[in-house]
């Protein structure tokens, strides 16, 4: 659910331990594939292992495989890169809109901060495709780095970079620069995310989405 996804974690990575986050995504995945998902889905995963005498997570990875490729040589590659970093997140932040508190608010508008800001690189994508055709795909994997609840990468993103950037041009304007720009709490080694104004905020839980 919304409420446990969004729900408050002691002891988050840090940066530095990402492969931690990674390794827990791949365990999530497969409790997620072997979890149940109603009567049709187990009897045709279990009817097309028994098939080909091969695991869901081969089939399920096979299929990711065939979409990073059409993501190289497709005509809708765009739209489908596009797909991956909107649709999920779309749908919770909507549930997170209708939730009374705004913490998970917080998490959602920091990944569109960092979604959209990033999204300009996309008026380039044709000049460079001609030079690095896996474009999209990796533009697909940077969107799950960013709002996967086991990376989070928009945090750490958003102040190191974004935050920065606006900081200056609000210095530019005010002659003033916001304090703490670009520099985490000390109690984000615990806690990453925080807002505009340095406050703690609560991050996703270790569950799966």
């Amino acid at each position: 659910s919304i409420k446990s996804t969004l729900k408050a974690r002691n002891g988050v990575p840090s940066a530095t331990s990402s492969g931690d986050g990674f390794q827990k995504l791949h365990n999530d995945f497969l409790a997620y594939l072997y979890a149940d998902h109603g009567a049709a889905y187990n009897e045709n995963v279990k009817k097309l292992e028994e098939s080909f005498g091969q695991k869901r997570e081969i089939f399920a990875y096979g299929l990711i495989g065939l979409s990073c490729v059409y993501m190289i040589i497709g005509s809708w590659a765009e739209f489908m890169c596009n797909l991956i970093g909107v649709a999920y997140p779309a749908y919770v932040s909507v549930k997170a809109i209708r939730t009374e508190g705004t913490d998970d608010d917080t998490v959602w508008l920091i990944y569109w901060t960092v979604f959209g800001a990033f999204s300009i690189i996309d008026f380039f994508a044709m000049g460079i495709m001609s030079y690095f055709p896996f474009y999209w795909v990796a533009k697909a994997a940077f969107l799950l780095y960013l709002y996967l609840p086991q990376t989070h990468g928009s945090y750490m993103i958003y102040h190191k970079i974004i935050d920065p950037l606006v900081a200056q041009m609000e210095k530019s304007i005010s002659g003033k620069l916001p304090p703490g720009v670009g520099n985490l709490p000390p109690s984000a080694r615990q806690v990453v995310g925080v807002d505009l104004n340095n406050n703690q905020v609560k991050l996703p839980s270790d569950q799966p989405p």
